[in-house]
């Protein structure tokens, strides 16, 4: 796949491209393209960026809400694996697709603070925008051998084997809202409320004024 010039995203063909078009340091990270198990290769994208992977995340997500992705800006995004794993992004997206406006879903999403979502204004998606570029590089190169499962697992009474039980402690007072299950959140960024608390929390839309400076 050959990309376009796009502003803000550079595709170039080898390292030394990006070294000089670039002063100062870079951040290099992978994005993975697809796996070919028959082939036995992993095709992945190379990104240089003087921001990190979760700026690039940040910035495509805020481009998302408040722009429109073109399509390989789109096709990068769905590869990423936080499209999965960030529970802001991955309820939000199915918001979308459920028929949710971006308006409504920016601002539940802004007000959906205490249910554990990240919000990103218009200001800091634009401030990204403004001061970061990425260089993007795909390479296609073998996939690793996994050694064979000898069949043998030490036993826990093995001396030096494990590691010293990890303990967490936490406090049951700043986890409120620890009941709270991802079909909730989802019904909250399409319809509006939450279940919370053995009730029901309303999320109250911003009011629209009419030139008299009444409430619509």
């Amino acid at each position: 796949m050959q990309f376009d010039h796009l502003s803000g995203f550079h595709t170039v063909s080898k390292t030394s491209e990006v070294f000089t078009s670039f002063r100062g340091s870079l951040i290099q990270y992978q994005v993975i393209n697809s796996i070919d198990r028959n082939k036995g290769t992993i095709r992945f994208w190379t990104v240089f960026s003087q921001g990190k992977r979760s700026t690039l995340v940040k910035y495509l997500w805020g481009k998302l809400l408040w722009d429109e992705l073109n399509s390989i800006e789109r096709t990068l995004f769905y590869h990423l694996k936080e499209v999965t794993q960030d529970k802001t992004i991955y309820l939000g997206l199915k918001a979308l697709v459920l028929g949710v406006q971006k308006k409504q879903l920016r601002e539940r999403l802004e007000r959906g603070s205490i249910f554990g979502l990240n919000s990103i204004s218009r200001q800091q998606y634009l401030s990204i925008k403004g001061r970061v570029n990425f260089f993007l590089l795909e390479n296609e190169v073998p996939l690793r051998r996994v050694p064979k499962y000898s069949g043998y697992t030490k036993h826990y009474k093995d001396k030096g084997s494990l590691n010293p039980e990890k303990v967490e402690y936490y406090s049951e007072i700043f986890d409120p809202i620890s009941d709270i299950s991802d079909d909730d959140i989802l019904t909250y960024l399409t319809v509006g409320d939450i279940p919370l608390f053995g009730g029901r929390v309303l999320h109250l839309e911003k009011t629209q004024e009419g030139r008299n400076g009444s409430k619509k």
